[in-house]
């Protein structure tokens, strides 16, 4: 299993969607055309996954104001209305006052809530294909797949903070490497121990999707919502090698999305 090292909420919390790729890969071999179906832009920044016809599920720091509910989406090009939105009832707000020098603290705060938010559609969506969520509990060592459009860089340069503002659509592969009750984690290796397109979250990837495929198909086992670091975190160099990324766990909260969303029928 590899190692876990360890972003100021603003740093670590990854807020839209972001690729950073390995050094000796061409940056074409991590490039995507089409945006999969379950992918879908949050308002301002951020990304949320289509997960029914009628709801996305995102992390919940990306909701950066109390006015989401009754705000336009635009899913694939079709205009929606986010008529609900549903934090998760462990999700806590960033402090008023910023977190510095040792990690810790901070660290802890982003291991002791739950990043989710579930936002109602007001109109069903029938142009685009929800993806299924993943409900096994065997997430460890699994290959996975995660899509992103904002910042980019290299496990040399780490992320590159002014590439953000162009979101061009890619994605990467990692691998599952440690599997806690609530989150997931993954390192950015290189060399051998690096997957052909081994690559990792940076600036801007809060809310999207990690995928594993299962039978074919393929299914929903994460939500990007932090990095995991430790040390001083005036230290912080986000994307480089060795960093780690960590997921809200699917499985382990699809009892609370399977109950919101039985409710609000």
């Amino acid at each position: 299993m590899k190692f876990i090292t360890i972003l100021i909420l603003s740093t670590f919390a990854i807020t839209s969607i972001a690729v950073v790729k390995r050094h000796d890969v061409p940056a074409e071999s991590y490039a995507l055309k089409t945006t999969p179906d379950f992918l879908v832009d949050m308002p301002y920044e951020g990304s949320a996954v289509l997960i029914d016809e009628r709801w996305l599920l995102s992390a919940g720091h990306v909701v950066y104001n109390d006015n989401y509910a009754g705000q336009s989406i635009f899913i694939h090009g079709v205009e929606n209305t986010m008529e609900k939105v549903i934090f998760h009832p462990n999700y806590r707000k960033q402090p008023d006052k910023p977190f510095t020098g040792d990690a810790k603290p901070l660290m802890d705060f982003l291991y002791g809530r739950t990043d989710l938010v579930l936002i109602k559609l007001a109109n069903p969506v029938k142009h685009a294909k929800p993806i299924a969520r993943y409900y096994g509990n065997e997430e460890q060592g699994r290959q996975t797949t995660t899509y992103g459009k904002g910042a980019t860089g290299t496990g040399h340069t780490g992320e590159k903070m002014y590439t953000k503002m162009h979101r061009p659509l890619n994605f990467f592969n990692n691998q599952i490497d440690e599997v806690k009750k609530y989150h997931l984690l993954f390192r950015f290796d290189q060399g051998k121990a690096a997957l052909p397109l081994e690559g990792t979250v940076g600036s801007g990837d809060s809310g999207g999707p990690t995928v594993i495929e299962e039978q074919g198909q393929q299914r929903l086992i994460g939500i990007q919502c932090f990095r995991d670091y430790q040390g001083d975190l005036k230290d912080f160099k986000g994307g480089i090698y060795g960093s780690v990324a960590v997921l809200c766990r699917v499985s382990a909260h699809n009892e609370w999305i399977d109950k919101i969303i039985a409710e609000n029928r």
